[in-house]
């Protein structure tokens, strides 16, 4: 588990974070991913092992990850046949 900062807005669980809410705690995987986007900042030495032991992990979703939400779905094309 690392403890990260973000340095973007990324969602968390369903909701939109900004980097001045604080750290998140999150596995090591998606730490890493975010990590290499430049979105986050590893602080994993700020806190101790208990406090990792302690802490819930929260799990990271990004505007690219979601799939460009702010984007409109295609629409069907019409249908064109006559009965």
């Amino acid at each position: 588990m690392k403890f990260i900062k973000l340095t973007t807005a990324a969602h968390v669980n369903g909701v939109l974070r900004h980097p001045h809410e604080g750290v998140l705690h999150v596995t090591d995987g998606e730490a890493k991913r975010v990590i290499e986007n430049d979105a986050a900042l590893d602080v994993t030495d700020d806190f101790s092992d208990l406090q990792d032991a302690q802490t819930p992990a929260e799990s990271i979703t990004t505007d690219a990850d979601r799939g460009a939400p702010n984007r409109r779905a295609a629409k069907p094309a019409a249908d064109t046949a006559k009965e």
